[in-house]
């Protein structure tokens, strides 16, 4: 399999909504210039309440995003194709659990898309690890003219998203000084554009108190960045890991469609809501079976670690406490494969084939203490910062320090040329 039409179809539907406050963000205050991003925008924030029945919990996000969902769904792909795509996805899939299929129910209900829409929108992230560019694929269903999908047939909205491209940094750091540790992160995405505006902060919640704190896509109900706090709490950020073509692609329809493997996403969530504890988190994040490959950048009160997923196990992991530097990094490839990929990313605004993660590596590197106001200087400069970029944090448990914004990314319709003074 070469590719899918799947992405456009996701960006397209992956949308839900709820009302919101505006979430202040913390400015560091620092003497440095940073180059790249800029201005940065407040995360709509929400509460999710666990304890109303799962087609309840998202009605605020829905209505407060449901014109920008609707905007996406009208500038991704011709509608008779999009139905076609995303009908035969979730028969394929069949249905949910009983607490996410009714969360899809409820923002069907609430949005006015198609329940097949929003279910075949879960599939997001597994569907993303094919890498691009994708020139035709067919469905692994069907042997006929019907399932198979090429850009001839999107039609004309669908050739502005070819190559599609997706991109993530995460960087765990210690300081050396007060010895804590702090979590970046960069969430870089094609179809920047239509999907920034519906990037929320989900905030939730059972018997009044707060559980977990999650950077959420409206319509998605699953974790694509969260902290659980408390004095031994932790991160999670979820990175693509692109398979192997040759055998991954296979895979990866089998473990969705016929052995129907937990979406990466709601195993995050699961863990987050149940698991209070670092250790007992990054078990849960080795082991889980997953549908696809990905990596899990996790941190810690004073530890951290970088999980390199295969759908079965673990890969390699990257802790840090054995690093030879003050940090762990990683973007979307196996670097210390040398994974050739990486010389290929065309998401960086420093130019196409330049590595993110060696740019944030050189700056890292000159540093004698990284500070959150460090990595947040390194994921804003242009050797890191992706044209896509919809999303940061700067993440610490120890401290309670939760600084998340919107970027003014270049396909976001901002600049990412700017110089900003923070």
């Amino acid at each position: 399999l070469k590719g899918l039409g799947f992405e456009f179809l996701f960006g397209i539907i992956g949308t839900g909504t709820m009302r919101c406050q505006l979430l202040p963000i913390l400015i560091f205050h620092s003497a440095a210039t940073v180059h790249g991003a800029g201005p940065w925008f407040p995360v709509p924030e929400f509460e999710v309440n666990l304890d109303l029945a799962p087609e309840q919990r998202f009605t605020q996000v829905i209505q407060h995003f449901n014109a920008s969902l609707w905007n996406l769904f009208d500038n991704l792909m011709p509608k008779p194709v999009l139905n076609m795509l995303v009908k035969k996805i979730s028969s394929k899939r069949g249905p949910e659990n009983d607490e996410l299929q009714g969360e899809i129910r409820g923002v069907a209900q609430l949005s006015g898309l198609s329940e097949e829409a929003i279910h075949a929108a879960q599939m997001l992230y597994e569907i993303n690890t094919l890498m691009v560019p994708w020139i035709n694929t067919s469905w692994p269903w069907s042997n006929n003219a019907e399932g198979n999908v090429s850009p001839a047939r999107l039609g004309d909205k669908a050739w502005p998203w070819l190559p599609l491209h997706f991109g993530c940094t995460g960087i765990v750091a210690v300081d050396k000084q007060s010895g804590t540790v702090s979590h970046a992160r960069n969430l870089d995405f094609e179809m920047s554009k239509y999907l920034q505006p519906l990037v929320y902060v989900g905030i939730f919640t059972s018997a009044g108190k707060e559980l977990f704190r999650s950077q959420m896509v409206a319509g998605y109900s699953s974790v694509l960045t969260g902290m659980r706090k408390g004095p031994n709490g932790y991160t999670i950020e979820i990175n693509t890991r692109f398979m192997n073509h040759d055998s991954g692609a296979k895979k990866l329809w089998q473990h969705l469609f016929t052995e129907k493997r937990d979406l990466s996403g709601w195993i995050k969530r699961k863990v987050l809501q149940e698991i209070p504890d670092y250790e007992g988190a990054v078990h849960a994040f080795s082991s889980t079976p997953y549908a696809a490959t990905e990596y899990n950048i996790i941190s810690g009160v004073k530890k951290g670690t970088i999980l390199a997923r295969e759908p079965d196990g673990l890969a390699y992991e990257l802790p840090l406490d054995i690093s030879k530097q003050d940090y762990v990094i990683m973007t979307n490839f196996d670097y210390i494969w040398h994974d050739l990929r990486e010389r290929f990313d065309p998401t960086s605004t420093a130019g196409f084939g330049k590595s993110r993660r060696e740019g944030a590596q050189r700056i890292l590197n000159k540093t004698d203490v990284i500070t959150p106001q460090i990595l947040f200087d390194v994921i804003n400069n242009p050797v890191t910062f992706a044209k896509s970029t919809i999303f940061q944090a700067v993440m610490n448990v120890e401290t309670g320090l939760w600084n998340v914004s919107l970027p003014a990314c270049k396909e976001c319709g901002g600049s990412a040329d700017t110089t900003i003074l923070v």
